[in-house]
């Protein structure tokens, strides 16, 4: 009997310690799929092509006095976008930030926003103001004049592009040339074909 009693609590406790490490080796398993299908996901991303037909950052102003005046904000920082394709492209969802890694989409353009071939669309880069649909342009946060970088980001959270800014004089401009480059240039033309002299 008391053998019996013996073989019992020996196969008892040899089936708890064979569930246990079983549940350690399923807890690992699964531990080691979720980080290879995070770094399959990461990889997946960087190497995945951009797709063609995107919007482009054409000129930024960071310090703005007396280059442009906006009707209800005065002198405001601006962005200026533009459609270099000869299609429409369709803005609605996309996202404007200058703090990709916390904020993708701290502005978002309205749904319908429409970019015309060859266009450019300025956005209001002011802080204090909330995106509304009496100005639904004003982005509700301002540009560093030190130098930053800025996103214009996909609704799949794909970067159609980025720009890093320099510091910038007041009312001088950084604007792309028609070699793509970008600038600095004294003549600001936001909503038109950049200049230079």
């Amino acid at each position: 009997m008391e053998n019996n009693t013996e073989e019992l609590s020996f196969e008892n406790e040899f089936h708890k310690e064979h569930i246990g490490l079983t549940r350690k080796k399923a807890l690992i398993l699964v531990a080691v799929l979720v980080v290879v299908i995070a770094a399959i996901t990461v990889v997946s991303v960087w190497l995945l092509p951009k797709p063609s037909g995107l919007p482009q950052f054409s000129e930024v102003m960071t310090s703005n006095r007396e280059a442009y005046l906006h009707p209800q904000y005065g002198s405001v920082d601006w962005v200026e976008i533009h459609n270099p394709t000869d299609a429409d492209i369709d803005l609605s969802g996309y996202g404007f930030t200058n703090d990709l890694k916390h904020h993708q989409f701290r502005y978002r353009f309205p749904e319908g926003t429409i970019l015309k071939p060859g266009e450019y669309l300025v956005l209001y880069c002011t802080g204090g103001t909330e995106q509304s649909d009496s100005d639904p342009f004003c982005t509700g946060f301002n540009l560093s004049r030190d130098g930053e970088k800025l996103f214009l980001v996909t609704p799949m959270k794909v970067e159609a592009d980025e720009l890093a800014v320099p510091m910038l004089e007041t009312d001088t401009a950084y604007a792309r040339t028609e070699n793509g480059d970008f600038q600095v240039t004294e003549y600001p033309t936001p909503g038109e074909v950049n200049r230079f002299e």
